[in-house]
């Protein structure tokens, strides 16, 4: 059995800013540093077979901070990035409710109805990432792995996992910064074990 532990990266300064990353990027901001080391003490007794990271600076940097001194094998991938939001990128959310207000309420309020014209859609980030992971669990069949990655592709993997329909992508609870994820695969059979969780910050 593969367990990967999904963790979304620490808050990022466009993250306080309300400003859209996608395939963009902005540094950890002072919280999401502390946040990360923090996540790091408490995975510090899980032996780990290996690290994945999206290519994404902000998720690079937060696995930095969650295996300080370990001696893993380090992978960046581009398919465990963030989703592709086109023109929304750097902007804050509040000039795209301006300029695009329709649009973007379909995509946080009603994603079975969102149509991706300029961004990526859902279920391009849910095909690529359920590749990613299911070719990783074939390369450690029996291993726990740990995976960087970001609050829309973890939840894409989530719903895609328990058979949801695109209208509860956004069902409780939220991805925050740091949250781990738990998966398993077992023969091809995959379950989610928990969703989101914060413990190293209470």
């Amino acid at each position: 059995m593969t367990t990967f532990f999904l963790v979304r990266h620490g808050e990022t300064v466009w993250n306080k800013e309300q400003r859209l990353q996608g395939w963009l990027d902005s540094p950890l901001s002072e919280q999401g540093i502390q946040h990360a080391k923090k996540l790091g003490e408490q995975l510090k007794d899980i032996q780990f077979a290996a690290a994945y990271s999206s290519s994404s600076g902000r998720a690079k940097e937060t696995l930095q901070f969650l295996i300080t001194n370990r001696e893993l094998d380090r992978y960046f991938e581009d398919d465990l990035r963030e989703i592709f939001l086109g023109k929304w990128q750097g902007k804050t959310i509040e000039d795209i409710l301006v300029t695009n207000r329709f649009d973007y309420e379909l995509y946080t309020d009603y994603p079975a109805q969102f149509i991706a014209t300029h961004t990526e859609s859902f279920g391009a980030v849910t095909e690529r990432a359920m590749y990613t992971l299911k070719n990783i669990a074939e390369k450690y069949p029996h291993d726990n792995i740990l995976i960087v990655s970001h609050g829309v592709t973890i939840k894409c993997i989530i719903n895609v996992i328990l058979e949801r329909g695109m209208n509860q992508l956004w069902s409780a609870p939220i991805i925050e910064g740091t949250s781990v994820t738990i998966i398993e695969r077992l023969d091809r059979q995959w379950v989610v074990k928990d969703i989101g969780s914060t413990k190293h910050l209470r």
